[in-house]
This record gives C-alpha cells, sequence and structure tokens, in this order.
C-alpha cells in the first residue's frame, strides 16, 4: 500500500472521529420551543357612565347630556401563551353588557330637562395580543391589546313625548317622554387591558384588570350614546 493513500486514509478517518462528537453535540444543544399555555376565563366586570347619553333638544338646538348608570359587564374568554418568565400570545372572547332604568337628561344649567324609561344591551367581540411578566411566584403583571366589534340596541319604553322648556322652573320634578321607539348600531373599535393575575398550584387563575374601548354608538332620533369610561373587572380562570 503506498505511503500516500495510508496518510489520507488516517486523515479521513480522523476527520470523521472529530466531525462526531461535534455533530452530536449540536444536535444536543439544539434550541428547545418554550412551553405553550392555554387558559380559559370567566369575567365579571362594570362601567360607570356618567354624562355618555347625547340627546339633543328640537325645541332649543341644544344638546342634553344623559346618565344610564352603572352598568354590569359579563363574559368570558380564552388565551394562549408561550414562554417562562416572559410570556406572549393572544387572547379572545366576548362581553355582554345592559341596563334597563331611566335615565334623566340635564340642561346646560344643570336643570332636570326630561326622564325617558329605556331598555339598552349591547354584545361585544374582541380578540388582541397578550404579553406578561413574572413579578413573583405565581403573580404574574400583563397588558393586551387588539380590535373590538360591538353591536347595541336601545329600545325607548314610554309612548309620548314632551321635552321640558329650558326656561322652565323644574324644581325637583321629573317630566318623562315616551319614544316608543328601537334603535340599533354598530361600533369597531381597538382595546386596551392591563393587569395583574395570580396562578395557584392547581392550574387556576384570579385576576384583577382595566380595560378601555371608546365604543361609539348612533341611534338616531334617539340620541348618540358613548361608552368612553374605564371597565373594571375581575376574571376567574382555569389552565386548560
Amino acid at each position: 500500500m503506498r505511503p500516500g493513500f495510508c496518510k489520507a486514509l488516517f486523515g479521513l478517518a480522523g476527520s470523521l472521529l472529530v466531525a462526531g462528537p461535534v455533530g452530536a453535540e449540536t444536535a444536543v444543544e439544539e434550541p428547545v420551543a418554550p412551553p405553550e399555555i392555554a387558559y380559559v376565563e370567566t369575567w365579571l366586570g362594570a362601567v360607570d357612565t356618567d354624562e355618555n347619553w347625547e340627546l339633543g333638544d328640537e325645541d332649543t338646538g341644544d344638546s342634553l347630556l344623559g346618565d344610564i348608570g352603572t352598568m354590569p359587564y359579563v363574559g368570558g374568554a380564552g388565551n394562549r401563551m408561550w414562554g417562562k418568565r416572559f410570556r406572549y400570545g393572544f387572547e379572545g372572547g366576548g362581553l355582554i353588557s345592559w341596563e334597563n332604568d331611566g335615565t334623566r337628561f340635564y340642561g346646560t344649567s344643570n336643570s332636570l330637562r326630561v326622564q325617558i324609561d329605556n331598555e339598552f344591551l349591547s354584545l361585544e367581540v374582541f380578540m388582541g395580543g397578550r404579553l406578561s411578566m413574572a413579578l413573583a411566584p405565581g403573580l404574574r403583571l400583563f397588558v393586551a391589546a387588539g380590535p373590538t366589534v360591538a353591536w347595541a340596541r336601545l329600545q325607548n319604553e314610554d309612548e309620548e313625548a314632551e321635552v321640558l322648556p329650558a326656561s322652565a322652573s323644574v324644581g325637583g320634578a321629573s317630566v318623562f317622554i315616551n319614544l316608543n321607539e328601537e334603535e340599533d348600531d354598530f361600533s369597531a373599535r381597538f382595546y386596551a387591558r392591563g393587569g395583574l393575575e395570580f396562578e395557584f398550584a392547581n392550574g387556576f387563575t384570579l385576576g384583577a384588570s382595566a380595560r378601555y374601548a371608546d365604543h361609539q354608538f348612533d341611534f338616531g332620533s334617539s340620541g348618540e350614546l358613548e361608552l368612553d369610561e374605564v371597565q373594571w373587572f375581575l376574571t376567574l380562570g382555569s389552565r386548560l
């Protein structure tokens, strides 16, 4: 066997011996995908509406501002996250809100001008990105944002309409108008949410958050309603 051939053979063998361990080490150190985590949640919340309903006064051309009170929010959401200390992912769900009560409208001099018996209902669906960070074992800070679409229906239950003149003295009396109309509208906006969440060892979660979405509804002759107040929620969840 020629010496040159032997040197080439030993050189090739040596290269394979070196390449084998290097390849094995590379395979072991391949990046591992972050764990995937999924939750389902129940949301319970409320929003306080103050001068959110605007009704036009046909007699004077002025607008009257009404307070429809505190509206409850009930809904649910699911989220899917990846990561450990820092997690990223998305959330999506739906909310329902309602109010069945009388709404009082006040003029520029803060005098009572009209009161309407009404029923309000809204349905909302949303989906957005979500980020969270561990502050302590089991305690996480999170933020979320994305698009949201809402449908709302407003029904006035009265039959005769009467707006108290601006110059009249109302004292403490209530003046009712009965529009007997039903209107609905859609609103598409973006929402933002942030809060704290505690995850128990058994996979259950308890959280508190603040959410903002500037929904605006045009109900024609029944006026315009803008829900631009902060919504407050308690959330109860479970890991899937």
